[in-house]
């Protein structure tokens, strides 16, 4: 332990920023991934098949949720840039919001009665309520995680660490979930109270991790506003001019599509296969692939640009995606072996990807600021704006594939459970309702890799560019560095 644990100060090695911190941003990325992965995989099977609602009852609640939550997430991000006192206001956002979001996140697997129209009701606010609180946590920690440290090498090294954390945050339910709900059998009642208990473990697990960065982390690369004439409200203006920014939403909302896949697993594992436990040991494999890749990012990095490695990620799943063949669909079913090896492969890509993604966002703050001394001679970098703007983006590509999932879903002729005096009972599917759950499976998986990956393509902040107007910006920052010390001076 002592070995990596110096192998790891030395990867991470940044003289602003403590390695206990850089471990604090680690532990909140782990907690609010871990908490994100359960609700986000598993809350349409539990509502489908244990709560009863129907796919009508899904889409007007992730319609009105994405709704409210488009609402809020510029004014979190306006509440961020407009406190810039020494100490910041992002720790205590976290804090805050830390709370609610676990308390919903485990009980979303409750069923609290009887009635349908109770269980709606319940399952709306509480969905409501998590996804508020997750809003409010990720753009905190997203906008800690740039006011850290403005070393962009140092950034990009402890974003690969906190990959490998957000990867274990969403591997634990992947492999758990499937391998305790198959243990207690085919007893419909028993699967129920099995979803609760796992929630349970990930809302402990997740509370104490969520709310170690709030009391270790530090806000230091907080630019003050402008105090001359020159300042206008350019907020907005400036996620226009964003190209990268731009791009990078862009590519992450038609990633959606490729999200549709993911969220029909479960159906496919535990309907169509009538094998749940598999889903854990396929990702397993890909888990461990996933961290393969993860780890030659920074070698790979040495050679390709961060949007090489995210094109390159989603060109490799599209590929796997279409390898295995049988006589009706691209990717058939028949050959369990081949099915997991291949899902297994085109997860190799996953943690890598996220974590260059990562990179690009907080890159992308550099470019605003570059971009509005160009373009109105002030330079701007409103970081919880440019966070706020991806998150509100990234509920739009949320809702935009739960309506895919619950709209496929309904067009397949997917059954909910009925309730039978009083007591829920398990539908059972139609062999026709099988094969399109594959289908779910299938194609969105081919569209929302390939899509994306030909518009990354198109982000031209990279390479030797990026280098020249770095060093702009290093010239541009110091520049306005010696006008407010003159300032104070007087």
């Amino acid at each position: 332990m002592g070995k990596l644990k110096e192998k790891l100060q030395k990867f991470m090695d940044n003289p602003d920023v403590a390695f206990k911190e850089q471990m604090g941003y680690v532990s909140g990325v782990f907690g609010n991934c871990m908490g994100q992965d359960s609700v986000s995989t598993y809350t349409d099977q539990f509502m489908y098949d244990y709560m009863g609602l129907k796919s009508s009852h899904m889409v007007a609640m992730k319609s009105t949720t994405t709704a409210v939550n488009i609402l809020i997430a510029p004014i979190v991000g306006a509440m961020l840039d407009n406190n810039r006192s020494g100490k910041g206001n992002a720790r205590n956002f976290m804090m805050a919001s830390a709370i609610p979001f676990t308390l919903a996140s485990v009980l979303l697997f409750v069923v609290p009665s009887g009635s349908l129209m109770f269980n709606i009701i319940w399952s709306f606010v509480l969905y409501l309520v998590f996804n508020i609180a997750d809003t409010f946590y990720d753009v905190a920690l997203s906008t800690l995680s740039v006011r850290m440290t403005p070393n962009a090498k140092s950034r990009k090294n402890f974003y690969t660490v906190a990959q490998v954390a957000s990867t274990l945050g969403s591997m634990f339910p992947g492999w758990l979930v499937p391998i305790i709900i198959d243990a207690f059998g085919v007893d419909y009642n028993a699967q129920k109270w099995a979803f609760f208990s796992v929630a349970l473990l990930f809302g402990i697990m997740g509370l104490i991790t969520m709310l170690i960065p709030s009391m270790t982390l530090k806000e230091r690369n907080i630019v003050l506003p402008p105090k001359d004439d020159k300042k206008i409200k350019i907020d907005y203006k400036l996620i226009l001019l964003n190209r990268p920014l731009l791009l990078l939403c862009l590519c992450n909302c038609i990633e959606s599509v490729r999200r549709v896949c993911y969220n029909s697993l479960p159906f496919f594992y535990k309907q169509t296969l009538n094998k749940f436990s598999m889903k854990a040991y396929v990702e397993m494999g890909s888990s461990a692939l996933s961290y393969a890749g993860l780890f030659s990012v920074p070698f790979l990095g040495r050679k390709l640009s961060s949007r090489d490695i995210v094109v390159a990620g989603y060109m490799h799943t599209a590929i796997c995606t279409v390898s295995g063949k049988d006589d009706n669909f691209i990717m058939g079913y028949n050959n369990l072996w081949v099915v997991g090896i291949l899902i297994a492969i085109g997860g190799l890509p996953n943690a890598g990807m996220s974590a260059a993604k990562r990179v690009l966002l907080a890159d992308s703050t550099d470019y605003m600021e570059w971009k509005s001394y160009k373009k109105y001679g002030v330079a701007q970098r409103n970081e919880g704006m440019v966070f706020a703007f991806s998150t509100m983006v990234s509920r739009i590509a949320d809702l935009w594939k739960e309506l895919l999932v619950n709209g496929g879903l309904a067009l397949i002729g997917y059954k909910s459970a009925e309730m039978i005096d009083n007591q829920m009972v398990e539908a059972v599917q139609t062999p026709e309702t099988l094969h399109g759950i594959f289908l779910l499976v299938a194609i969105p998986g081919i569209i929302g890799n390939l899509i994306p990956g030909i518009i990354m393509m198109f982000d031209n902040f990279t390479g030797k560019r990026k280098e020249k107007i770095m060093a702009e910006l290093e010239v541009i920052r110091a520049e306005a560095k010696a006008k407010l010390e003159e300032a104070e001076s007087v």
